[in-house]
């Protein structure tokens, strides 16, 4: 019995300090999840960058529209939106709305001017929605306006990594520069 236990001991102890093969082993383990980190920082890096190029985009439509002196258009703004999507890296594009808006001193509330969206969802800002963005918006001295812009659209990962789609939606805000407002020629 005595050597019996002896042996079982020799052998299992043979077991435990043998390493042979424990480098593939954890290669097998390992090499899934090093693919899946290695995926993710290049999908969250694609995703800032977009997010980086769409803003850069928005601002770059909201200074465009703060310069502009004529009336514009339907098919002015479908050129700017056109332009947008050029210089924003999303896939799918996305979708613009610009409105003028002022602040009445009186009442003490910001009103529209005029508001318009591209796309087949023209969802145009409304005074009613315009009521819950109040906090978001600069101070403004009575009659002055802003031109704001925001544009709406989703970043498609590449790879499913937990994310799912994420929206990458701006909201920027100008005062006309040359013209004391941006005007609507909805004729």
């Amino acid at each position: 019995m005595q050597t019996m236990l002896r042996k079982i001991h020799s052998a299992t102890k043979a077991f435990r300090d043998d390493t042979r093969g424990t480098v593939a082993i954890e290669a097998v383990i390992m090499m899934p999840v090093l693919f899946w980190a290695f995926m993710s920082m290049a999908i969250f890096f694609d995703m800032y960058r977009a997010k980086s190029t769409t803003e850069k985009a928005a601002f770059t439509v909201s200074d465009i529209l703060s310069r502009e002196t004529s009336a514009i258009d339907e098919t002015y703004m479908n050129s700017v939106k056109d332009l947008y999507n050029a210089m924003s890296t999303l896939d799918n594009g996305g979708e613009l709305r610009v409105s003028v808006l002022a602040f009445n001193e009186d009442t003490n509330q910001y009103f529209l001017d005029w508001s318009y969206m591209t796309g087949l969802l023209n969802h145009a800002l409304t005074d009613d929605n315009l009521l819950l963005m109040e906090d978001k918006l600069p101070i403004l001295v009575s009659g002055e306006r802003l031109i704001l812009v925001e544009t709406f659209g989703t970043y498609v990962p590449a790879a499913n990594i937990g994310t799912g789609d994420v929206p990458m939606n701006t909201f920027v805000f100008t005062r006309p520069r040359f013209a004391p407002q941006l005007v609507w020629d909805g004729a």
